[in-house]
């Protein structure tokens, strides 16, 4: 199995790192990721001027790796066109940040799951809360159900979310649906002429079956999407 490796943080962190390296037992892994994060860069590609593809060293043993000046769903277009291999699977992530609820329409880890959905491959976008705790004791759990339970396909990509910081380990697995996420944010004008965030609320909604609801209630939420968000199954 050919497995390609991309996120939206950069190719330095922890995430990727740590996906790579419990990814090599089930193929041939290779990364493309972006040379600096690139968070919330949604499903935004460039289509102005020619992407840079470096080889650069191994982020773990055993993997090919590659770095773009592109967005991470160049990242998925330029691995999937432009390295001569077909892949079976695309992993996103890990990412440093929950994608749920409306998150996944700013996410560029979540979009480079899309973006491999739309060109017809499988895929997973993982993400966690601004902790890797939790993700190093239940990650192998995950890819075990993925894989064994042959979780993955081309008719839908996984987003996967491991539970808020607050808990030291999830409380299980649900599969839910994608909830609502709501920010509301307010700006002002600093001694520059600039626009600064001086306060961001964020108002979750209380369907007690959504991604939204459950990562915050301590448990890996696992939702099916496809192009129009929520797929039917």
């Amino acid at each position: 199995m050919n497995i390609l490796v991309v996120n939206d943080d950069g190719i330095e962190a922890e995430g990727i790192k740590i996906l790579t390296e419990k990814l090599l037992k089930y193929g041939n892994v290779y990364v493309l990721a972006p040379d600096k994060e690139r968070s919330a860069a949604s499903h935004s590609i460039n289509i102005v001027s020619p992407l840079l593809i470096e080889e650069v060293k191994p982020i773990v043993k055993g993997c090919k790796c590659y770095k773009t000046d592109g967005t991470p769903v160049d990242c998925v277009r330029l691995a999937n066109g432009g390295l001569g291999l077909d892949f079976d699977i695309v992993f996103s992530g890990i990412n440093y940040g929950l994608n749920i609820g409306t998150d996944i329409i700013y996410s560029g880890t979540c979009a480079a799951a899309r973006e491999a959905y739309i060109e017809g491959l499988a895929a997973v976008a993982i993400s966690c809360d601004r902790r890797f705790d939790i993700v190093k004791e239940e990650i192998d759990d995950i890819l075990n159900l993925i894989f064994n339970d042959k979780l993955y396909s081309k008719d839908y990509y996984l987003n996967i979310n491991f539970p808020i910081h607050d808990y030291q380990r999830s409380k299980g697995i649900k599969f839910t649906k994608m909830g609502k996420k709501r920010f509301k944010t307010t700006y002002m004008k600093n001694d520059k002429g600039f626009y600064e965030v001086i306060k961001d609320e964020i108002l979750y909604d209380v369907d007690l079956d959504t991604d939204a609801y459950l990562s915050l209630n301590g448990y890996t939420t696992i939702t099916f999407l496809d192009a129009n968000l929520n797929y039917k199954k």
